[in-house]
């Protein structure tokens, strides 16, 4: 059963992340230098974490396969980064692009989760693809939390770079009152 929910969870996630991307500039893959190949790195990664329990299923690591209590809680912190990232997209609008961009017209977001997290985005799809990983493999939910943050963090540093060049004391005054990615941590 959580198997199965694990795949649901991702199809949701996939799914979201056409439907709720508002305009043809949100919904373009074209990456512009600021985005430093940020968004290959992050797919390539969602691929491997995605193909990793079914190749470690037949290898012999059967005693990475999660089940019971361990697998009902990566479906709820899979559930919950599922709700985290619906919330922050749909609070950002179109400013929520695939590769890192601004606009003219864009402006510095500090409500919703924005209001104590910069990129609370990035850690909702952080804590889907770890929890619906654990419902499979702790092995690989490790593996997948540790991959997903070095390229994020590697992402969120070309974003802030970019914004504190396009808004400059607003954005360093943003800065100074949320976190990056993880509350009273980073």
């Amino acid at each position: 059963m959580t198997a199965w929910l694990s795949g649901l969870l991702l199809g949701a996630w996939l799914l979201l992340e056409v439907a709720l991307r508002r305009g043809a500039e949100a919904r373009s893959w074209k990456a512009g230098e600021d985005d430093r190949s940020s968004t290959r790195l992050i797919v390539a990664t969602y691929v491997v974490a995605f193909i990793a329990p079914l190749a470690l299923g037949s290898s012999g690591f059967g005693a990475t396969r999660t089940d019971g209590l361990l697998a009902w809680t990566g479906i709820a912190v899979g559930a919950l980064g599922l709700a985290l990232r619906v919330w922050s997209m749909r609070v950002l609008g179109s400013s929520y692009t695939r590769s890192l961009r601004t606009t003219a017209d864009q402006k510095i977001v500090d409500r919703g989760p924005y209001r104590v997290v910069r990129h609370p985005g990035y850690l909702g799809s952080i804590l889907v693809w770890t929890g619906s990983r654990l419902a499979l493999n702790w092995l690989v939910a490790v593996a997948t939390m540790a991959a997903l943050g070095a390229v994020y963090a590697y992402r969120i540093n070309a974003e802030e770079r970019m914004l504190t060049t396009r808004f400059g004391s607003r954005y360093d005054a943003y800065k100074a009152h949320t976190w990056r990615l993880v509350p009273y941590v980073w």
